[in-house]
């Protein structure tokens, strides 16, 4: 019996996605192992993402033309933010940090950005922008356009690339500190305290 790679780890599944460049909406299909829409695009190992049956969209209300393909290659450096459904966005359990939310704009020219990032407690919400990972998860997250006045999304879930974000404003943030307790009881932290040294 011969080796069979796909033995090991999680299955390959298809998954509708949906990818935003400073340009162009792309949707369509891809074929991936990982559940997360961060992690299939922090995680793809290639510059550009392969997107089947797809079409692209122009933001320009002029441009009333969807061009189609059998398959799209995009450059991933060129992605903003992105989508996915038909994976399980859900934490894995085993693998959980505690986190607080945190509400925050982010501006991504042509694009606004409004949604929550998970910190863990103890950090600074800028801290988001020190992790190694490209792309950051946001929840809950409304998208509009000045410059496209009827462009309006919702995303349960998205990606956003951070190093081409212009801007992020913390509008929410009730501190690093905030309901430590609720995962630290009083008395077990003080119990990590050393003893007090008699003069």
């Amino acid at each position: 019996m011969g080796w069979d790679p796909d033995s090991f780890g999680p299955q390959i599944s298809r998954v509708q996605v949906e990818l935003y460049t400073p340009g162009y909406r792309v949707t369509g299909e891809m074929s991936t192992r990982f559940r997360r829409v961060a992690d299939i695009l922090n995680l793809t190992g290639s510059t550009h993402l392969n997107v089947e049956q797809a079409s692209v969209v122009e933001y320009s209300e002029t441009a009333s033309a969807t061009h189609s393909g059998s398959t799209v290659m995009v450059a991933v450096d060129a992605i903003l933010f992105g989508t996915s459904a038909g994976v399980d966005d859900s934490a894995n359990p085993d693998l959980v940090v505690q986190k607080r939310p945190v509400r925050i704009d982010v501006a991504l020219h042509p694009f606004w950005l409004t949604g929550t990032v998970h910190v863990p407690y103890g950090s600074q919400a800028t801290d988001v922008l020190n992790v190694a990972d490209p792309f950051l998860a946001l929840t809950d997250v409304t998208v509009t356009s000045a410059a496209f006045p009827g462009f309006n999304r919702s995303a349960p879930i998205l990606a956003v690339q951070r190093k081409v974000a212009e801007m992020l404003v913390v509008s929410d943030d009730a501190g690093p500190g905030s309901a430590l307790e609720d995962i630290i009881p009083e008395d077990e932290a003080r119990s990590w305290l050393p003893p007090e040294v008699e003069s």
